[in-house]
């Protein structure tokens, strides 16, 4: 990884930052049984491009209904921030779902 300072700090900081990163990875491959860190790694970027990907493509769906609500403000009135504020809240827990990051599964995953 390329640093952006030349700052000693900071290349100190990067440093330390890419052993943890390292160690992460190597922990993950002997808890998933992985025959080499690469693989892990590849499944560990594709899932964070998927999540990118997600929030991407929300913020296009977001506009979209936005659009549409704003259409609708002489029929709903003050509701549309009501209801684009329920669509956000669902999504977020779509997401959180989605990840397994809810505590419920967070504590199943845990046994």
């Amino acid at each position: 990884m390329k640093e952006h300072s030349n700052h000693y700090t900071v290349n100190i900081a990067s440093i330390h930052l890419t052993a943890i990163r390292f160690c992460l990875l190597v922990m993950a491959k002997q808890t998933q049984g992985s025959e080499n860190i690469i693989q892990i790694r590849q499944s560990l970027s594709s899932n964070s491009a998927n999540i990118s990907f997600a929030a991407k493509l929300w913020l296009v769906f977001r506009a979209i209904i936005t659009g549409a609500l704003d259409e609708l403000k002489t029929i709903l009135g003050g509701a549309v921030a009501l209801v684009l504020e329920t669509i956000e809240k669902h999504i977020q827990c779509f997401f959180v779902q989605a990840l397994q990051l809810d505590p419920k599964t967070l504590r199943l995953e845990a046994l």
